[in-house]
């Protein structure tokens, strides 16, 4: 309906405007000292790396969604490839930066 795609359109404005003022911020006021190389390749060990790889997972899980959706587009066989392939790019791009950010503010050991 109208209604939810509106409720969409502005909960997707307001996450981007929020992920717009962390970056923004973070590289702001961000310090390079925090990017300093930690002690080895996985300072908190195999834990860090499976806790890292968790929220990565749940990150992207809503994708298998979309392709249900399929019969209600317009030309599937382009269009549903082409939307899944760059909100992919985008939001990848976007956690990159916002992790840049992050990164930037506080160090990888706090």
């Amino acid at each position: 309906t109208k209604e939810s795609s509106m409720l969409n359109l502005v909960m997707t404005i307001f996450h981007l405007l929020f992920f717009g003022l962390i970056i923004v911020g973070g590289f702001y006021s961000g310090s390079v000292r925090n990017l300093t190389r930690p002690k080895g390749l996985a300072p908190f060990g195999a834990r860090g790396v499976f806790d890292g790889a968790a929220l990565v997972y749940f990150s992207y899980l809503g994708y298998d969604s979309v392709s249900t959706m399929a019969e209600e587009i317009k030309n599937p066989p382009l269009t549903l490839p082409l939307g899944i392939a760059g909100s992919v790019a985008i939001v990848s791009f976007l956690y990159c930066l916002m992790s840049l950010a992050l990164s930037l503010m506080v160090p990888y050991n706090e």
